[in-house]
C-alpha cells in the first residue's frame, strides 16, 4: 500500500476572500461580533463558541496547520457561527470595508520574537490598533494577555499613546480573563502555576459629527 502524499496545509486552510471585503460576507448574520486573535491549537476558539453561541465569531490564525485543523473541528462540532480565517490579522483586516461592527476582540500571547530587531514585527502595535479602531464599536473590549513581562509594558504603553482606546482603570491591567475563552497556552500557564499579564482597553466613543 502507497502512502499518502502529506498535506500541503498552507493550500487547504480557510483564507479571507480576496481584495476588499466584509466582515459579514464572511461570517453573516445578526449576533454580536467577535474577534479571536491568535487561537494556536483552538482551546480558546471552542470555549468562547460554547460560552457565546449567540455571537459570532471570527477567528485568525498565521499558522496554516492549526488553522486548518481548528476550522475542521469547529465544523464536526457544529459551530455554525464561527469561522477561521488563516493568514496575517494585519494584513487582512486592512482590506476590511466596515467600520464600527466588532463588540470584542481577544489577542492571545502574540508576538513570539525575542529579538530586539524584530520589535516593528509586533502584532499589536499601531497598524493592528488602528484597524481596529476603525472596526470597533464604541466601547468596545480589546483585550490582550501575554507570559512575557516587557511585552505586557510594551502593549500598556502601546495602547496609553493610541488615541482610540482608552486603558480600563489606571494601568489597563487586570487579573481574569474577562471572556472566559482561555487558548492552550494560556491554561498551560496556569497548570505550571506561571504568572500571566492581560490587559484590557475599551475603543473610545466617536466624535459627534455635526448634523
Amino acid at each position: 500500500m502507497s502512502t499518502p502524499p502529506p498535506r500541503r496545509y498552507d493550500d487547504i486552510a480557510p483564507r479571507a476572500p480576496e481584495g476588499e471585503f466584509a466582515l459579514a460576507s464572511v461570517l453573516p448574520g445578526a449576533g454580536p461580533l467577535e474577534l479571536d486573535i491568535g487561537f494556536g491549537r483552538g482551546a480558546s476558539v471552542y470555549e468562547r463558541a460554547t460560552l457565546a453561541p449567540g455571537s459570532r465569531i471570527l477567528a485568525f490564525e498565521i499558522k496554516s496547520k492549526w488553522a486548518f485543523k481548528v476550522a475542521e473541528r469547529c465544523e464536526q462540532r457544529g459551530y455554525t457561527h464561527v469561522r477561521v480565517l488563516c493568514g496575517d490579522v494585519r494584513e487582512i483586516l486592512e482590506r476590511t470595508t466596515d467600520h464600527a461592527v466588532v463588540q470584542q476582540v481577544s489577542v492571545h500571547f502574540p508576538d513570539p520574537w525575542w529579538k530586539r530587531r524584530h520589535t516593528k514585527r509586533r502584532v499589536v502595535g499601531d497598524e493592528l490598533l488602528d484597524a481596529l479602531a476603525r472596526l470597533m464599536v464604541d466601547g468596545g473590549d480589546f483585550f490582550v494577555q501575554t507570559d512575557v513581562p516587557d511585552r505586557a509594558e510594551i502593549y500598556v504603553d502601546t495602547l496609553r499613546r493610541h488615541p482610540d482606546f482608552e486603558l480600563v482603570g489606571e494601568d489597563g491591567r487586570i487579573d481574569e480573563n474577562p471572556f472566559g475563552a482561555r487558548s492552550n497556552r494560556e491554561l498551560r500557564a496556569v497548570e505550571d502555576g506561571l504568572p500571566i499579564y492581560r490587559v484590557l482597553a475599551k475603543r473610545v466613543a466617536r466624535a459627534l459629527t455635526p448634523g
